[in-house]
């Protein structure tokens, strides 16, 4: 199993990076006499702040993907770490086994059911990557290229919801829908589900947040066996190895 860019790039608004402002007081999207045209706002305001206190993130999810070239839903388990600013790691564990690990200006990908990786050298064109990966892209950011419609359950321990719909022909392309659940407490994404514009649909659901907990060092380290096959890239030098 390849793993997708566009399921990186959308979940990756878990942990984008943006700026905090001095004494920012605590945005509140259930407060009384908000608006009903400016909830959203202050909906992507607080997701934005607790962004902005985020230093770790690990929790487990599930990915479920339809596609018309498989027979069924695929459905796959892991382990999501985060670790600011720029450490990630999607470790899936079933039914492929597959580490996927961006450090710094390193993204490395191990399929271990083939014994085949990839480490890429991304260098100076890390920025451009990680926009294109969305690591580096708010949710405010995202919404700007999205027609939203949100959702407030009178359900407290619901999660808010959030349906996008595509502004323009070029999004549209790779994404026709997406739909984002937000968590009622946390404020981080927990639930996505969008369509490519092939019609593949993705799905992941982020269960058991542990949210600037202390990780293992060792949890952004990868060592790929001398058997395995790898394959090294370096866009700097736009040379293969």
């Amino acid at each position: 199993m390849k793993l997708s860019i566009p399921a990186i790039a959308l979940v990756a608004c878990l942990v984008a990076v943006v700026p905090a402002s001095p004494n920012e007081a605590v945005p509140d999207p259930r407060r009384e006499g908000i608006a009903a045209g400016d909830r959203l706002g202050v909906l992507v305001d607080r997701v934005r702040f607790e962004q902005v206190r985020l230093s770790t993130l690990e929790a487990n999810f599930t990915q479920v993907k339809q596609s018309e070239l498989l027979l069924e839903p695929v459905q796959s388990h892991g382990v999501f770490s985060f670790s600011a600013p720029d450490r990630v790691r999607w470790e899936y564990q079933d039914p492929d086994p597959i580490s996927l690990l961006i450090n710094g200006d390193v993204m490395t990908t191990w399929y271990k059911d083939i014994g085949q990786a990839e480490k890429i050298y991304v260098g100076e064109h890390s920025q451009r990557i990680l926009e294109y990966l969305g690591a580096s892209s708010s949710m405010g950011k995202l919404l700007e290229y999205f027609d939203v419609v949100m959702r407030t359950p009178n359900d407290l321990s619901k999660p808010f919801h959030l349906q996008l719909t595509p502004r323009f022909a070029r999004v549209e392309k790779r994404v026709r829908e997406m739909e984002i659940w937000i968590h009622p407490e946390l404020y981080l994404p927990v639930r996505l589900r969008y369509v490519e514009g092939n019609g593949d649909v993705t799905e992941y659901d982020f269960t058991d947040l542990k949210v600037n907990a202390a990780l293992p060092e060792d949890r952004f380290d990868l060592t790929i066996p001398e058997e395995v096959d790898l394959r090294e890239i370096d866009l700097n030098r736009r040379s293969l190895q």
